[in-house]
């Protein structure tokens, strides 16, 4: 597939044609231009637009196109070599959901034919017959495939996203979409690179389920034995209650019994505190009646004596009169300690008797609310079973499920490691395609700077990696070079190739900031490896960054390669022969 023509139907536009070979556009600001003019309007990187556009690609936020999309009507045209023979493909912004075929004879791409013998084709179809005949893809049931678009961009670099680095098309490019690509045109195993994303999936939704999971789950997350600890607990718990229900006899009049339980217990309480008080009175009259004695009337007689006093015989009739009368107190007072001391022993009997009885009917209130209790009893156990049962059954779900995340993990360690060792086997079969690329890059970074840069192909554990090591890398001149010998190298290699692109282009954006010296040279290599080894190079530049001094110098004339020269002094020098 080789760039034969761009063309519009706008009545000014400049029509572009492209020969084998090397090829370059020229963006020149001339002496009659205004300050204020710019290259940037004169349709040079829009020309890739076009291309890509004509191609299959969408149209971008911050492309000219992108910009014209809603107020033109335009049809661009682009005329390719396909498969041997001139076919002209036009695209409107209008319309963009198909292309229109002129000259296309190939069976292998569905469409439908309109009066002039037009075949038009969705865009779909249009990427999927481009993918066949450029880069020998198939559509692809992989999720993580190389597409005609993401390859052919590595070709057509298209805005300064492009030009980041050299494994990238697009800034902030999905590492997978890195690492697939990348891989397809270096000759790796594409498919391996796909499997490591596929891999990076299967981790996410891992990681997804743990933060999504019940707050228990992530508790215990790396502490399985923790919840089956739990989940055995909870089961002896869930046991217990099912024979406490089994066991469960309701009784009909359980609050009757339960408030005769009540009333026996006052009883009783009542009945103890009327024998501790008897009791206590016994002892205390027992006191009594020990310390009771009789009346000494001749210790008071010899007391009176030994103090010298002779009492009277009428006095002494008086006290043998108190004395007699004391003993009749005393007497009288022992016969009612006595009586009560025995009343009382009666009473404590009695109540014994009946705290005897009373305990018996306690005793057998007890027994029969042991071995049953309410409704409402049975159902509140009921209640709590069922709570109890769904907090065991929800938590052997969330051990299952631990357990199964807990499995994940590991075994999504197993599959890295198997399918990187797979990868280093394939890496070291793959060997003689992928070194081509690695030389073909050493001598373009030789010719560009008198030493070899080096492109470094690897096998981790996250899959391929790919860097580029140039002196000065630093440089952001020497970086655009870096992605200029990638790309040269790339379109070395595939030029060999029966199913091949056959055609780089390079937008000014990769010569900016380049010493002219590295700029001469890549010109003049892009030319004679292009001649040589049979692909279009198709570079696009601006004119003050044009060495024109260096290439006279080694008597190559621009002018020889000259497709078209795009200048700022009126509108008609720009691409679209107008300005917007």
């Amino acid at each position: 597939m080789k760039i034969l023509q761009v063309s519009a139907d706008l009545p000014d536009f400049r029509t572009v044609s492209f020969r084998d070979g090397f090829n370059i556009v020229i963006a020149d600001r001339t002496q009659q231009s205004a300050e204020t003019d710019s290259r940037n309007g004169l349709g040079k990187s829009s020309l890739v637009e076009i291309i890509n556009y004509c191609l299959g690609a969408n149209l971008s936020k911050g492309q000219t196109l992108h910009r014209l999309k809603d107020t033109k009507e335009w049809t661009f045209k682009l005329a390719v070599d396909l498969e041997g023979g001139r076919v002209e493909v036009s695209r409107s912004l209008a319309y963009s959901s198909e292309v229109v075929l002129d000259g296309i004879t190939t069976q292998r791409i569905e469409g439908r034919l309109d009066t002039g013998g037009r075949l038009h084709v969705r865009i779909a179809e249009w990427k999927r017959y481009l993918g066949t005949i450029a880069f020998g893809i198939s559509d692809s049931e992989d999720s993580y495939a190389p597409s005609f678009r993401s390859l052919f961009s590595f070709f057509a670099r298209s805005g300064r996203g492009a030009f980041v680095s050299p494994f990238q098309t697009v800034t902030q490019q999905r590492a997978w979409n890195v690492q697939v690509n990348n891989a397809f045109l270096l000759g790796l195993n594409w498919r391996l690179a796909s499997k490591w994303q596929a891999l990076k999936d299967d981790d996410a939704v891992l990681k997804t389920l743990v933060d999504q999971s019940p707050r228990a789950i992530r508790r215990y997350r790396g502490s399985l034995g923790e919840l089956e600890t739990e989940r055995v607990r909870l089961a002896v718990e869930v046991e217990d209650l099912r024979s406490a229900i089994s066991e469960f006899r309701v009784l009909p009049h359980y609050y009757d019994l339960q408030r005769r339980l009540d009333v026996t217990t006052g009883q009783i309480k009542e009945a103890m505190a009327e024998v501790t008080l008897s009791q206590n009175l016994i002892d205390l009259y027992s006191q009594r009646l020990l310390e009771e004695g009789e009346v000494d009337v001749a210790a008071v007689t010899s007391l009176y004596e030994e103090v010298g006093v002779v009492l009277p015989e009428l006095i002494r009739r008086s006290v043998d009169e108190v004395a007699t009368f004391h003993r009749q107190i005393s007497q009288n007072r022992r016969a009612y300690l006595e009586a009560e001391i025995v009343r009382l022993s009666s009473a404590i009997t009695t109540r014994n008797a009946e705290l005897d009885q009373l305990e018996a009917a306690r005793q057998e209130a007890l027994n029969l609310l042991k071995t049953g209790g309410a409704l409402d009893d049975l159902t509140g156990l009921q209640a709590r079973f069922a709570e109890m049962s769904g907090q065991l059954e929800s938590l052997n779900a969330r051990a299952d499920e631990l357990r199964k995340l807990e499995a994940g993990k590991e075994n999504l360690k197993i599959e890295r490691q198997q399918l990187k060792q797979q990868a280093l086997t394939d890496y070291y079969e793959r060997r003689p395609e992928w070194s081509e690329v690695i030389e073909s890059f050493g001598r373009i970074t030789q010719a560009l700077y008198g030493e070899p840069g080096d492109l470094v192909i690897d096998v981790t554990n996250t899959g391929y990696s790919f860097d580029v090591r140039l002196e000065r890398g630093a440089s952001h001149g020497v970086g655009n070079m870096g992605i200029y010998a990638y790309d040269l190298a790339l379109a070395h290699v595939w030029a060999k190739k029966p199913l091949s692109p056959q055609v780089l282009i390079h937008d000014s954006a990769i010569f900016e900031g380049v010493d002219e010296r590295q700029v001469s040279q890549a010109l003049q290599l892009a030319a004679s490896e292009s001649v040589r080894r049979g692909f279009q190079y198709i570079a696009l530049i601006n004119s003050d960054n044009l060495p024109l001094g260096e290439l006279r110098r080694h008597g190559f004339d621009i002018e020889d390669f000259l497709a078209i020269r795009l200048t700022d002094d009126t509108p008609s020098g720009c691409l679209f022969g107008t300005r917007f």
